[in-house]
This record gives C-alpha cells, sequence and structure tokens, in this order.
C-alpha cells in the first residue's frame, strides 16, 4: 500500500511544530527532506492563515512544501502564490459577530487587509504571540459590518460553540484546542482544500496521506488513504484515523515514515 504513497500532508501545531520544545525537530526535519527527495509531493495543511506560518519559515525554505493549504481549506497557495480563496458567507459573520457581543466573547476577523479583534484577550494574546503574528487591533463591531471574511476566530472556551451552532446557515466550526475555536465555511475544511489539491494533480485520494492532531484534522485523517494521529492527540481523533504514531515529543512523524518504509 504504503510504495503508492505520492503526496503527503501534514498539519503543522502539534504534529509539525512542537509547542513544547518550540520548534520543528531536526529528526523531522531530515525525515520530511527524505521523503521529498523519494518523490513524494509535500504539502502544508493547517489552521493557520498564511500571515501565521512567519514562524515556520525556516522549516518552509529548507524542505519545501509543494503546495500550503491554509485557514481550514480556505485558502490554497503553491510556491508562495495565492491559486485558491474561499470566503465566509456575509449573512453568518453578520449573525456570528451579533452572537458574539451579546455574550461579550472575543472574536477576531481577518481577512484581506484585515485583522481586527473585539476584545484582545489574555487568550488572544498568548495565541498571537505562540505563533509570531501581529496581534489584532480592538475594536468594536456591530451587525452592519460588510467587510471581506476569511477566517474568523473566537477566542473563547469550545464550550461557547453551542451558542453559535443554532445560529449558522453557512459554515461549520472547528478547533484544535479547548480555548479556541475557528469558523469556516461549510466548504472550507482541510479535506476539501486536499481534494482540490489532488485534482489539480490528478491524483487519487487512495494515494495520498496525512498527519493530524486535532479536532480540525478529522476530516482529513478520514478523506486520504492513509490518516495518521499523532500519539499526542486526544482519543476522538486518534480513533478516526487509520493509525496512531509516537507523541510528537517522539519525532512520531519521522518514526512512522521509516516504519512504513518512504524513507
Amino acid at each position: 500500500m504504503f510504495e503508492k504513497i505520492k503526496i503527503a500532508f501534514f498539519d503543522v501545531d502539534g504534529t509539525l511544530y512542537n509547542h513544547w520544545q518550540n520548534g520543528v525537530s531536526s529528526e523531522v526535519i531530515l525525515a520530511l527532506k527524505k521523503l521529498k527527495n523519494n518523490g513524494v509531493i509535500l504539502c502544508i495543511a493547517t489552521g493557520r492563515p498564511i500571515e501565521m506560518l512567519k514562524q515556520l519559515r525556516d522549516l518552509l525554505n529548507e524542505v519545501k512544501f509543494e503546495y500550503l493549504i491554509t485557514s481550514n481549506g480556505q485558502a490554497i497557495y503553491f510556491e508562495d502564490r495565492l491559486v485558491y480563496k474561499n470566503y465566509l458567507h456575509p449573512e453568518d459573520v453578520k449573525a456570528i459577530i451579533k452572537r458574539a457581543n451579546e455574550l461579550d466573547l472575543a472574536l477576531s476577523l481577518v481577512g484581506d487587509d484585515l485583522n481586527i479583534i473585539t476584545k484582545l484577550n489574555e487568550t488572544a494574546i498568548k495565541s498571537c504571540d505562540s505563533v509570531d503574528f501581529e496581534r489584532p487591533i480592538e475594536m468594536k463591531v456591530d451587525e452592519t459590518f460588510s467587510q471581506r471574511v476569511d477566517h474568523v476566530v473566537c477566542y473563547e472556551s469550545t464550550d461557547n460553540m453551542k451558542y453559535f451552532a443554532p445560529i449558522l446557515k453557512h459554515s461549520v466550526m472547528t478547533h484544535w484546542t479547548v480555548d479556541v475555536f475557528d469558523f469556516v465555511p461549510d466548504n472550507g475544511v482541510k479535506a476539501n482544500g486536499i481534494k482540490k489539491v489532488l485534482n489539480h494533480l490528478n491524483i487519487d485520494k487512495e494515494d495520498a496521506m496525512a498527519f493530524g492532531d486535532g479536532q480540525n484534522d478529522i476530516d482529513m485523517l478520514k478523506y486520504v488513504g492513509f490518516g495518521v494521529a499523532m500519539g499526542n492527540a486526544p482519543l476522538y481523533v486518534q480513533e478516526a484515523a487509520d493509525y496512531v504514531c509516537e507523541h510528537i515529543n517522539d519525532d512520531g512523524v519521522a518514526r512512522t515514515l521509516k516504519r512504513i518504509k518512504l524513507i
């Protein structure tokens, strides 16, 4: 089976980027280089928008991923050039803003030349600083807001997701930590971004593999031919995968690629 693998998709946080060690291990970087040299196409599939990948610039320059699927599938870059962009439906954006204001929740809106937040709370500050992302400008908005938005983040406990579920008509929610959750178009999850890349390259999904650790990785782990959950992933993510590798602290990505003889 594994000799048919032509392309591999990697989540960033908790999969490649180790927040316990503040970086990507040398062992994983070496494994990615070997995988690429063996003819496998390498792609990033992350919930981060492109602006939040500055922290990984050294890795991206050293390994040279062909495609970057960002914002949970809403934007795709090929060789640093934007080739696909999706936006949240304006109706849902207005509804999300209205509900967040009613609950006094910190809501961040990111779009073309847009990076604002309704309340710059401790979670938002910590999250932005941890990925070397410019802190959003604090600004009050209401349901008359009309700018295009491709990424909406609520920097609050995922317990609050239940308040938004009934009002969403064109969007879904996803998360990779219990302290933050995202809103994405219902056609904007990682699996849809992967599907677009595979269609463009004329590669069957059975010849693709993916590594991930968060709730927002479940759809892609189920979609590809071989989905690998990290050992540090929650149990419900592991149960959605075909295989569970070692913890990120134990270089799970590198060990798996060796074990299945792709490197």
